[in-house]
């Protein structure tokens, strides 16, 4: 066995993270969803609150954003791009808990009619929020509530959301897509778990301090159903678990101290792969950071083989580009 120094271990481990940044960036390079807008006429602003992502979700695809929403802003990413168009009253469960946001919102924006998705559940993490409480603070409000059930499953809700809408020439268009992209992304799926593990990282970098802060994703979670269970691998996120802590909206707090993220979970974990979500950049900066001082880290069998990707968060509130992401996923994951 060659043994190397410390200084060479260090020099050994950055040449690694280099090469995991470059690989990362190499898979979330391609069209982006602003790009892609490009290409189709803006969406219309229509005269309607919708409550729900998945809702305005498809409405979007259709063509179409209300003139306010209701959505799950923090954890779902495309919103950050719809709410330019389109005003953010909050989540759901925000909206439900004060009474006054949609009532509120209404006379401001002078709506007649208020669609309203049936999802069950709405949230995983949390499962007691229905949006369809929503119309329990309507009433005796001069609005036309309606609702897109989901029960039904994809196809059903995109025809439900384009008569709504009154986009129902591009239903059949909009299906025949997103059919055409699942199965696209569901083919050559393992039939058997392949043994293989994860952690998967949720990073968030502060500019004005330059303080980073990381999550992990708990196993159960949305990555799990629908992502990694049908790629053949396990979430290994319980190794950062603390005690009998639990999970807050699915994920285990990274712990920090003076000296930075405390990483040893990871070294115990030792998962084939590490997946970012988030800022990836928090992330590598942590990694960097711990390596330093641990120059074990280069020995974790994702960093070993530079089996680190930076890829899309999966909240099922973008349905339609469900597939896009679970391609992507299998792209990184079937190496």
């Amino acid at each position: 066995m060659i043994r190397k120094s410390g200084v060479e271990i260090r020099e050994w481990f950055t040449c690694g993270i280099i090469a995991v940044i470059l690989v990362s960036v190499f898979l979330t390079a391609g069209t982006s969803p602003v790009e892609a807008a490009m290409k189709s006429p803006p969406p219309e602003k229509i005269k309607a609150i919708i409550i729900g992502d998945r809702v305005v979700d498809i409405a979007y695809h259709l063509g179409v954003v209300p003139a306010a929403m209701s959505v799950r802003g923090s954890m779902w990413p495309m919103s950050k791009q719809i709410k330019t168009s389109s005003q953010i009253l909050g989540c759901p469960n925000c909206v439900i808990k004060n009474e006054n946001i949609v009532p509120d919102a209404i006379k401001q924006f002078g709506i007649k009619t208020i669609i309203i998705e049936k999802s069950t559940p709405y949230c995983i993490y949390k499962p007691q929020v229905k949006p369809e409480k929503v119309a329990d603070l309507l009433t005796g409000l001069n609005v036309k509530i309606e609702y897109v059930d989901f029960s039904q499953g994809i196809e059903s809700a995109i025809r439900q959301t384009a008569k709504l809408v009154n986009r129902e020439a591009k239903a059949s268009a909009l299906i025949k897509k997103y059919n055409k992209a699942l199965t696209g992304a569901r083919k050559n799926l393992p039939l058997e778990k392949s043994g293989r593990t994860v952690v998967i990282f949720s990073g968030t970098y502060q500019p004005s301090t330059g303080k980073a802060m990381l999550r992990v994703e708990a196993p159960g979670g949305y990555s799990d159903r629908f992502l990694l269970e049908p790629l053949g691998y396990t979430n290994i996120g319980d190794s950062f678990r603390r005690g009998k802590a639990k999970p807050a909206k699915g994920h285990y707090p990274v712990k920090k101290t003076r000296k930075g993220m405390v990483l040893d979970p990871l070294l115990k974990a030792n998962p084939d792969v590490i997946i970012v979500t988030g800022d990836a950049f928090a992330v590598q900066k942590a990694l960097a950071d711990y390596g330093k001082s641990h120059p074990q880290l280069s020995e974790v069998k994702a960093i070993k083989n530079m089996a680190v990707f930076a890829l899309p968060l999966y909240v099922d509130s973008g349905v339609i580009e469900y597939p896009a992401v679970l391609k992507k996923w299998k792209v990184a994951l079937s190496r």
